[in-house]
């Protein structure tokens, strides 16, 4: 289980970046339209996006690299 430690943690970043992304998103998009707020919000938004595709890219190389290195221990 120990080997599963950086994908189970990867898994919790990308999971609750995409919340606060989803939260905010909708809230920013609110704000802009109503009160004609600066457009300059939405980086936070986006920046939560590239974090939660970034960590779910690494969980895939690692899981990959995990199952390989576990394949040749066998």
């Amino acid at each position: 289980m120990i080997d599963y430690l950086w994908i189970f943690i990867l898994g919790g970043v990308a999971i609750l970046s995409l919340l606060v992304f989803l939260l905010t998103l909708s809230r920013d998009a609110f704000l802009i339209k109503k009160l004609r707020k600066k457009k300059s919000l939405f980086v936070l938004n986006f920046g939560l996006l590239f974090t939660t595709l970034t960590c779910l890219g690494l969980i895939v190389y690692l899981f990959t690299l995990l199952k390989e290195q576990i394949e040749i221990l066998q």
